[in-house]
């Protein structure tokens, strides 16, 4: 009774997705022996016929789908056998390769392949290490020293005739290839060789290329024999190249070959240790990148049969320094108690070494760098050795030397030691100085204050010639004087004034009461500007800074820029002249007492001329003559008339 009883149903337990995932691992999971599993020791192909055979020796690690060598269209595959047994297991992709499953061993699998026209190319994905060849009526190419040279082997009919029998209609014409040779003279020379495919399109192919006299192939792989190279050029491939260590040499040849086997084009790459004479064949030279002088680059396309001849020296070097400085950049920035330097220059070298540069005796090193880094250096006796290294550097240098402000300011003498070349110096000023003048190489500032002045004494003498006004020569001077380093066009303006004034008080009056009227407002507004002008130069000499007219390689009152194209061994010296800004003040101060005094006299002048003969003028009111009484009309008794 309890058996019958139907026991209750369970629902169905499924693998997880972890397990699953395990167990996907453990079917997909490659070999040990991977990815080298599976070798082809020996391939051997013999051709007869319409049929072409491949047997070969592959060792399997694992069980594995092998490649099998796949023919072109003009090939068939007939049968497969693995160990003599045909073979079932074979699977075709996509792109018609083969595969054959093998399992783990040793295995000889035999292909027998049909061919179908005079031409068939076999492309072994697997490349075997060696490969023998036999052919009855085929000659097979792409083979050197019994190892393939490329993937592809490629064979062809050969149609030699039986006596008595006919020739064949179909013609078979050896590979043709173009031989690019480029040759490098340089520190080293060397040689690359490229062969590209001409002939035929399709299809892998070796040939035979002769190297150079004094050549050495260097790209590993490749064999010379009897002074020949086997390039071997494969299907869908366009050429092959190889690189070469050359022999260096007084004289070398090249010779083109006859038409029939190849064409040949030369380069030759010729660096600037070397001078080349060519002889033979004409060439054309190259430009070399965007440096043409580096290089000079040549090329040559021979005839059949064509040699050419170089003729290599080395010309000798000559005697010249091995140090040079292309750019130096030396700044002071003066003080009141002391100076500060700061040097720059960029030096090359060809050799390594110590270059010692001398500096004031009292100067104070305060750091040296090269290219950013800081050195620990001081110097002996003024001198300061730099350590050398080959190549392009830059230096820094900053010092300091207990130099006091003076009247005159001259940069100290710094000796380099070498020729230098693209020299700036530059001189700071502290605020508080007055510059006068300064000195140094042809490209620099001038201060062009002077030549100014001495064309206002003139013109301040013209001035006072003329007697127009009640000013001297020696007011015309003090006047010039203290607009001179404020502005040019105010101290017009002022002169302007004056001599209006002047011509005001003695030009005959107008009758014309609008022109006299428009005169005096002008005059009026003349005043106004003429004071604005002589009221601004005032603080502007006692606050401001003088206007020397500072001009030249962008320089300024207190930044003077100096340039030199060239120095034997010491920089050029600067010099600047200046006083404190104290003294101009002073000197602004007792000019703007006299004009303040001379002034006082000016505007009485002004006024009583422009007073003069009246300060404005009303129009005259127009005369109403008196009106006339009109004779009346009286009749004549009698008349009639009137």
């Amino acid at each position: 009774a309890v058996c019958a009883v139907p026991q209750p149903a369970q629902a169905q337990a499924y693998p997880s997705d972890e397990l699953l995932q395990q167990l996907r691992q453990r079917l997909t999971e490659a070999p040990k022996c991977a990815p080298a599993c599976a070798s082809v020791a020996q391939a051997q192909v013999t051709a007869s016929g319409d049929s072409i055979g491949v047997a070969l020796d592959a060792q399997a690690g694992a069980r594995i789908a092998l490649p099998l060598p796949a023919g072109d269209a003009a090939t068939v595959v007939k049968s497969v056998k693995v160990d003599g047994v045909a073979a079932d297991d074979i699977a075709r992709n996509a792109d018609g390769t083969l595969w054959l499953a093998l399992g783990r061993g040793v295995h000889r699998i035999e292909i027998d392949y049909a061919a179908t026209a005079d031409k068939a190319a076999l492309s072994f994905a697997l490349r075997p290490e060696r490969v023998l060849f036999q052919g009855n009526g085929w000659d097979a190419s792409g083979l050197g020293d019994d190892r393939l040279l490329t993937e592809t082997l490629s064979l062809a009919r050969t149609h030699a005739s039986a006596p008595g029998q006919p020739a064949s209609g179909v013609q078979q014409f050896p590979p043709y290839v173009r031989v690019d040779r480029s040759l490098a003279l340089g520190l080293d020379w060397s040689v690359l060789t490229d062969v590209q495919r001409l002939s035929p399109q399709q299809g892998g192919f070796a040939v035979s290329v002769p190297i150079l006299q004094g050549e050495h192939v260097s790209t590993p792989g490749l064999k010379v024999v009897d002074g020949k190279l086997t390039a071997a050029i494969g299907d869908g491939e366009d050429a092959t190249n190889w690189t070469s260590i050359l022999d260096k040499a007084d004289t070398l040849m090249l010779t083109a070959p006859a038409l029939t086997d190849r064409t040949e084009v030369w380069h030759v790459l010729v660096g600037p240790t070397w001078h080349v004479d060519f002889s033979g064949v004409p060439g054309v030279g190259l430009a070399d990148g965007d440096n043409p002088s580096a290089h000079r680059n040549f090329e040559f396309h021979p005839l059949p049969g064509e040699t050419l001849t170089l003729k290599i020296t080395r010309p000798a070097p000559l005697q010249g320094a091995m140090r040079a400085i292309d750019a130096v950049s030396f700044s002071n920035e003066a003080g009141q108690h002391a100076s500060t330097r700061k040097l720059d220059f960029t030096l090359r070298a060809s050799q390594g070494g110590e270059q010692s540069i001398t500096l004031p005796t009292d100067a104070e090193v305060l750091g040296v760098a090269r290219d950013g880094q800081n050195l620990n250096l001081r110097p002996q006796a003024g001198k300061l050795s730099l350590p050398i290294v080959p190549g392009t550097q830059h230096f820094e240098i900053r010092f300091r030397d207990p130099a006091e402000m003076r009247w005159l300011v001259r940069t100290p003498t710094v000796a380099l030691g070498l020729p230098a070349a693209n020299i700036s110096l530059a001189m700071q000023l502290p605020r508080d100085r007055w510059l006068l003048a300064a000195f140094g190489p042809q490209v620099g500032p001038a201060v062009l204050y002077w030549g100014e002045l001495i064309v206002m004494v003139l013109i301040a003498y013209a001035l006072a010639r003329t007697r127009r006004t009640r000013l001297k020569f020696r007011d015309w001077l003090l006047l010039g004087l203290g607009f001179s380093t404020f502005s040019w066009g105010a101290l017009l303006a002022v002169v302007a004034w004056l001599f209006a004034f002047d011509w005001r008080g003695r030009s005959p009056q107008s009758n014309n009461e609008s022109m006299f009227n428009l005169s005096q407002i002008g005059l009026a507004l003349l005043t106004l500007i003429a004071l604005i002008c002589l009221v601004s130069a005032i603080p502007q000499g006692l606050l401001g800074e003088p206007d020397m007219h500072v001009t030249g390689n962008g320089s300024s009152a207190q930044s003077l820029q100096w340039f030199a194209d060239r120095s034997a061994d010491a920089l050029p010296a600067a010099i600047a002249i200046s006083l404190p800004l104290w003294v101009y003040k002073v000197l602004m101060l007792a000019w703007a007492l006299w004009l303040a005094n001379a002034l006082i006299g000016w505007l009485r002048d002004g006024f009583a001329a422009w007073t003069q003969g009246g300060y404005w003028r009303q129009s005259p009111k127009p005369v109403v003559a008196p009106a006339v009484a009109a004779p009346v009309a009286t009749e004549e008794p009698g008349t009639g008339t009137s």
